[in-house]
């Protein structure tokens, strides 16, 4: 089983990506929108209460959301880690994961 990994950054979306790629961008954009404002999916994403959280209170809170929204809408990723990078006040979340295919 290989193991992967995805950091959450401004990477822009490609189309027609397929396999570990495509899952990589499917958790960015799963962790990278927030919940409420995905026309037909409002429970897509990660729910906003975390912005305005102290910076320690907000990372704790964005693994917890992060894995249950990935379990939820990538059933393809199994995250085996998340390790949460505070960068000039801003929080970057880097997703280790294997594809549930490969077990």
């Amino acid at each position: 089983m290989s193991d992967y990994n995805v950091t959450v950054d401004d990477t822009p979306l490609q189309f027609g990506l397929s396999g570990v790629e495509e899952v990589k961008q499917n958790i960015r954009t799963i962790i990278k929108t927030i919940m409420g404002t995905c026309p037909m999916h409002r429970s897509f994403g990660i729910d906003p209460i975390i912005i305005d959280m102290p910076t320690p209170a907000a990372a704790a809170l964005l693994e917890v959301a992060s894995l249950s929204a990935i379990e939820q809408f990538e059933p393809r990723a199994e995250v085996t880690n998340m390790v949460i990078h505070i960068q000039e006040n801003k929080l970057v979340p880097v997703v280790y994961f294997s594809l549930r295919e490969e077990e």
